[in-house]
């Protein structure tokens, strides 16, 4: 079982900055707040998807290399990581 409840946290975190981000551009605000808010959304997206991988690694990815599973996971590592990079 995955307990994404930080995460989940985060992503909503997330989307309160990209509707606010909606808002302020309805309202022609300056563009480098907006800008702004835009970084801060994009950052809490990458601090969720962070959490949501390393939760993954550490039960996913241990559980299929403790039953003799290496090589699918390590191909699905790999294929993560290159649209990651």
């Amino acid at each position: 079982m995955h307990n994404h409840q930080s995460s989940l946290k985060t992503l909503k975190n997330a989307l309160g900055q990209v509707e606010a981000v909606i808002k302020m551009t309805e309202e022609d605000r300056y563009c480098i707040d907006i800008s702004t808010q835009i970084s801060a959304a994009i950052a809490l997206l990458k601090k969720a998807q962070s959490e949501i991988l390393s939760n993954h690694i550490h039960s996913c990815v241990k559980e299929s290399i403790e039953q003799g599973n290496v090589e699918d996971k390590l191909e699905e590592i790999n294929t993560l990581l290159k649209k990651l990079v």
